[in-house]
């Protein structure tokens, strides 16, 4: 647990800054929520990780390159027949940095400050998550803060919008052969753009629908909206809704009606494009609407579009199943900002917190990582996270006792210990423990390793 070997191959242009790089990982692992200065918990390795984010050779292109390698060994390792790329934007306010040089508007008021991150992550269709596959971070320069409403009228490789399409294209490499590759985005993907690239490209997306596009029909005049609506009900499931405390959605069960159906959009006459793009795209839609929601819940009422073929209730039914996987990005974005505390990070210039923001995306996915396995395969040995020596002080620091079980504990019973290490009580009314409280129980864990010398 917690080695990070497989980053001394990063192509930072000195075999030592490589090295470096592993060790500011299993520094900082071993206390996300810790300062920098407190997590290296000695002054020179503190000025040393200081030293690395300011060197010219760090970039987070090459902490991206050896990030995503990494993803696809595991990748490789696992051959899933299907693999979802989800992609989402999340900011990273730094208004009350005032002193850092180099920061970007964020939001919609002018005085906010701070970095952009966009990720697109690679994950099973059970959500088994194997890492990053592309992350781009930059600041808007403050020039541009108030000129939304001239954007519509620029192509789409100057707008903002256009991370949709390049991350799309930096996640397309080699993948093992049999896997079935799908883009999964949220509303802000829907780009007519987007769907001709991938088309272009030969590349497979899932994206949930924003804009009432214009629909080929008979008389030319039909909206998506106007399309779906048409469609008859194919059948109902019930998915499970996970809570969300940011906005106040609790953890239900959630009945949909399920409607699919097979169309042609129309590319807006109002489209600018500095390249020649079709002018209609052939999508398959899917539509879940949620019967009878909570007293005071918003009701769930997605359409998806796709162009992954889309024949039966059965299919309609796995791309929702993967749309719901979507929601591994929203967590991973989470886990950064309150596992992680980026926001909290102190630095002279935004250049080096995007190069921290790069290695702590790195902490986030491999406790995500636990946190699945021990969900999905719970009866497996810890020894796939955890060495012999490491479980064995797990245990005996959990359990307070010196006597040991015959053999290493299963991956959820390990986790288990973890999390009431981070306080978590597991009562029977608890379900399983979240990625933040397995997260500060991690934190006291290496803290034990660290001293586990003068205490054995």
């Amino acid at each position: 647990m917690g080695t990070f070997d497989e980053y001394g191959n990063a192509e930072l242009g000195d075999k030592r800054l490589s090295e470096r790089l592993i060790r500011l990982l299993e520094q900082l692992s071993s206390d996300p929520t810790a300062s920098i200065s407190a997590a290296c918990q000695d002054s020179h390795q503190a000025k040393a990780a200081y030293r690395f984010t300011g060197n010219e050779n760090v970039t987070t292109e090459a902490i991206m390159k050896i990030t995503q390698e990494v993803t696809m060994g595991n990748i490789f390792a696992a051959k899933p027949s299907v693999l979802l790329l989800p992609q989402d934007t999340t900011e990273i306010n730094y208004t009350n940095l005032k002193a850092a040089e180099g920061m970007g508007n964020i939001g919609t008021r002018k005085t906010d400050m701070g970095i952009i991150v966009h990720s697109s992550m690679a994950i099973s269709d059970e959500g088994m998550v194997y890492g990053l596959m592309a992350q781009k971070i930059w600041v808007r320069p403050p020039e541009e803060h108030g000129k939304s409403s001239n954007r519509s009228k620029l192509p789409i490789e100057e707008k903002e919008s256009y991370k949709w399409l390049e991350t799309m294209e930096n996640a397309e490499v080699s993948f093992p052969d049999g896997t079935l590759v799908v883009h999964v985005c949220d509303r802000e993907g829907d780009i007519y753009e987007f769907f001709c690239k991938a088309e272009k490209d030969g590349a497979n997306y899932l994206c949930r629908r924003f804009h009432n596009r214009n629909v080929k029909s008979e008389d030319g005049g039909q909206k998506l909206d106007e399309f779906v609506n048409a469609l008859p009900e194919a059948g109902r499931i019930t998915i499970s809704i996970p809570r969300d405390s940011h906005t106040g959605r609790v953890a239900r069960d959630a009945e949909l009606e399920i409607k699919y159906g097979k169309c042609t959009i129309l590319k807006s006459k109002n489209l600018v494009s500095s390249n020649d793009i079709p002018e209609s795209v052939e999508v398959y839609v899917v539509s879940a609407v949620e019967i009878d929601p909570p007293p005071g819940q918003e009701k769930i009422c997605w359409q998806l579009v796709t162009n992954v073929p889309t024949y039966s209730f059965e299919e309609a039914v796995v791309r929702i199943q993967w749309y719901v996987q979507r929601w591994k990005i929203e967590i991973f974005h989470r886990t950064l900002k309150s596992g992680c505390k980026v926001e909290e990070l102190q630095a002279e210039t935004a250049d080096k917190l995007m190069k921290l923001i790069a290695i702590y995306s790195i902490i986030a996915l491999h406790i995500m990582s636990i946190s699945y396995l021990a969900r999905t395969q719970p009866d497996k040995s810890c020894e796939m996270c955890f060495t012999e020596d490491e479980w064995k002080l797990l245990y005996r620091a959990a359990k307070k006792t010196k006597k040991l079980p015959d053999k290493a504990p299963t991956i959820l019973e390990a986790v288990v210990m973890i999390a009431k290490l981070g306080g978590f009580l597991a009562r029977n009314s608890d379900g399983f423990p979240g990625v933040t409280v397995i997260w500060r129980g991690l934190t006291k864990f290496y803290t034990i390793i660290e001293y586990a010398p003068f205490i054995a």
